[in-house]
């Protein structure tokens, strides 16, 4: 435990470098990274991956990027099963602090080559500016409402519809602190052209989390899997059935 507390503090000085299928160099080089990591790199949940779509994917939605691991996760997988393809990645994260840490990665390790980012929020609201909840000591945390410690900092509302012009997405991953709900809410017609989704859960009336369900089978999608219950949340992933999917 003393070992992994230091690491953590010391990682912006004694950085910890691996590279992943061997050619795309992946530095820890804050604590952030090293949690971020822990979250989606050692998560078997996110390794399924691999299997969820039957053929390269031409377009990646990443919703709450925090840190770009699940599109580098994303863009390892679909690599090693289909070749060296490259799809287009849409990165989306509120907080400012971690836009570059986002350029960074992506262009140290070489992964989501073809990649645009946007520092802002996806929700209920396609225009305007929200609230973002941030701890000052722990960028990774971050939220639509306010807890203790937290700062609140203005970012502004994207429309996604605008963002990825009308295009099918492949995969779609939605990690947005609560906001999932007025999302789906929201983007029903752009739900209708998703072939994967994977969404964290929040805590909600049982009525509520009913409701997204409901939208959600409304846009053809269905749960593939037992949603995975953790801290609070549930992981979930939803898949079209074959030949459902809208658009080209």
């Amino acid at each position: 435990m003393l070992r992994a507390f230091l690491y953590r503090r010391l990682a912006r000085w004694i950085t910890c470098e691996v590279r992943l299928l061997g050619q795309h160099p992946f530095a820890l080089d804050s604590k952030f990274q090293v949690n971020s990591l822990q979250d989606v790199f050692f998560h078997p949940f996110y390794w399924q991956i691999y299997s969820w779509l039957p053929a390269f994917p031409r377009l990646v939605v990443d919703l709450g990027a925090h840190c770009a691991h699940f599109s580098m996760l994303a863009d390892l997988c679909f690599r090693t099963r289909f070749g060296n393809v490259e799809s287009d990645y849409v990165l989306i994260e509120p907080n400012p602090r971690l836009i570059p840490i986002i350029a960074r990665n992506l262009k140290r390790s070489g992964l989501c080559p073809r990649n645009r980012v946007y520092q802002g929020l996806v929700g209920g609201s396609r225009a305007g500016c929200g609230t973002l909840w941030v701890h000052p000591k722990n960028c990774l945390s971050a939220g639509l409402t306010r807890a203790p410690s937290t700062r609140g900092i203005q970012a502004p509302y994207l429309d996604l519809e605008t963002v990825v012009g009308g295009r099918a997405i492949d995969l779609l991953k939605v990690d947005i602190e609560g906001a999932e709900f007025d999302f789906v809410e929201s983007y029903g017609e752009l739900l209708k052209r998703v072939t994967a989704l994977v969404i964290e859960i929040h805590g909600a009336p049982r009525e509520r989390e009913a409701s997204l369900y409901h939208r959600l089978a409304e846009a053809g999608l269905r749960p593939s899997a037992e949603p995975l219950e953790r801290e609070g949340c549930s992981l979930a992933m939803f898949r079209r059935g074959h030949g459902d999917r809208d658009g080209a």
